[in-house]
């Protein structure tokens, strides 16, 4: 094949022109390059070769990227943070997509690497890492920047027009990542799905739908909650944030926070999350047969506020022994607790919360949005006096 160079001479490094962008043409050097097809190529290529694809004035516009550089953007900062700091983990994920109206190779004397001369580069997708590495390229020098190695895939032909269609709906396709996504990876989450699969026990950490058949157990919103209303905190706040997805997900995305090693921290066992789901379902249970019994007036309480009367009857349970090695002799018989004891504390409980409701809302008066907020919970129990 004959090298573009020799039709199309372009320097090793080209300043911004003016030029219109069907005579544009970009030289990249590459480390790695494998021609899928005829009108498709991967490339592995040093960051500092893609600088003069983003310095232009007006290189989103000659490229036709989708959006001019986002610069105060959260993922951009990040990046940007990563290439000063990290440079070789900065083109591990995301590729970068090039159209071109026509693209020659230059061997470098291996088959495997060369010189990719692109005529009428476009840039389907990966404008933000391009504009990002020329703007950092001002100040860092071509040596660190090559540091930072990307893949980058050349489309021509009929390959890029369906390239750009796609990715113009790309953010169709993709499922974003929530902070519970990431707790597969953290070594207690590790510690206790090993502790559950040992007990032929199934510790559900990942969001989605498993295939196939498998055995019923525990998911890791459900141990969040339970251990919140189980824990030792001296007031519900904790355990209020974790009754909807929105709470923990905010607890899942900061594991070095207080509210995350309040819950799970080195003492935490599979047995304690047992025992505190367990008698979370227990408790929601008795609740439930009390309703059918008496659900009027002011007993709405036990509908819309269940997890309060949760929270009061873990109160009164030996909670500072939940994550300890039952088979010591000093630990509670939590079965035994669980068996004789939780109906009835938690009907005294419940009876005790709703005869304070009745007294904050005398005048019959039920605001039942009310009860399910936090400062409604603070008031409710210090009217029962089971406040601290």
């Amino acid at each position: 094949m004959n090298s573009f160079a020799a039709t199309y001479p372009f320097p090793a490094h080209q300043e911004p022109t003016s030029m219109p962008l069907p005579c544009l043409g970009h030289r990249i050097q590459t480390t790695l390059l494998h021609r899928l097809d005829i009108d498709q190529w991967d490339a592995r290529v040093p960051a500092s070769q893609l600088v003069g694809l983003g310095e232009a004035l007006d290189a989103a516009e000659r490229l036709r990227a989708r959006r001019e550089f986002l610069e105060g953007s959260a993922q951009n900062l990040e990046r940007e943070q990563v290439m000063r700091e990290r440079p070789e983990a900065f083109g591990v994920v995301g590729r970068v997509v090039l159209g071109a109206d026509n693209v020659f190779w230059a061997p470098d004397g291996t088959r495997s690497s060369g010189t990719l001369d692109l005529l009428g580069p476009e840039c389907i997708d990966g404008y933000q890492q391009i504009a990002l590495i020329a703007r950092l390229a001002t100040e860092l020098s071509s040596e660190y920047l090559d540091r930072a190695v990307l893949d980058v895939r050349i489309l021509t032909g009929s390959a890029r027009e369906l390239a750009r269609s796609e990715y113009d709906r790309a953010h169709l396709y993709c499922n974003l990542t929530e902070p519970q996504d990431l707790l597969v990876r953290h070594p207690i989450m590790l510690k206790l799905v090993k502790q559950f699969s040992n007990d032929q026990c199934h510790f559900k950490l990942r969001r989605g739908e498993r295939r196939g058949p498998h055995r019923e157990g525990y998911s890791i919103g459900e141990a969040t909650t339970a251990l919140a209303l189980f824990s030792q905190e001296a007031h519900p706040d904790l355990a209020h944030h974790t009754l909807e997805d929105k709470g923990r997900q905010e607890i899942w995305r900061n594991p070095s926070g207080q509210a995350f090693r309040t819950l799970f921290n080195e003492r935490t066992q599979a047995t304690g999350v047992r025992i505190a789901i367990t008698f979370r379902r227990s408790v929601l249970d008795v609740l439930e047969g009390m309703l059918q019994d008496r659900s009027a007036h002011h007993w709405h309480l036990l509908e819309d506020a269940p997890d309060l009367v949760v929270w009061a009857v873990s109160r009164q349970l030996p909670i500072d022994w939940l994550h300890y090695d039952q088979r010591d002799p000093v630990v509670p018989e939590w079965e035994k607790i669980l068996d004789n004891e939780v109906t009835a504390l938690t009907q005294r409980t419940a009876e005790r919360l709703v005869r304070a409701y009745e007294e904050l809302r005398s005048k019959g008066v039920y605001k039942r949005a009310e009860v399910r907020e936090l400062p409604y919970w603070h008031k409710l129990l210090k009217a029962a006096g089971m406040s601290r």
